[in-house]
């Protein structure tokens, strides 16, 4: 069951970009000198990879309900994405 479950996949690959976020973060591997894609990138990978998941590999017996996951991590995705931004925005504004 734990194998073919796509709801526990979605769960570990997000744990997975986390932790790797905080370690990039943590250790300066590298300088992202544009932030909007670098948030980009983070918000919209795992929603990405959830299509994916539902076109090609999701099982019959969690189909419908993966699919209104999917939809779900899509719709919090660009709200995060908004909201984000738009703080971004006024931080940036404020330093001005």
């Amino acid at each position: 069951m734990i194998k073919n479950n796509p709801f526990i996949t979605i769960f570990l690959l997000f744990f997975i970009e986390v932790v790797l976020f905080i370690y990039i973060d943590y250790a300066n591997l590298f300088s992202v000198h544009n932030e909007d894609l670098l948030m980009i990138v983070s918000f919209f990978t795992i929603p990405f990879i959830a299509i994916l998941l539902r076109v090609f590999l999701v099982d019959e017996p969690y189909k419908k309900s993966f699919k209104y996951f999917t939809i779900f991590l899509i719709i919090v995705s660009i709200i995060g994405f908004i909201i984000l931004s738009y703080l971004g925005a006024l931080a940036k504004a404020y330093q001005h």
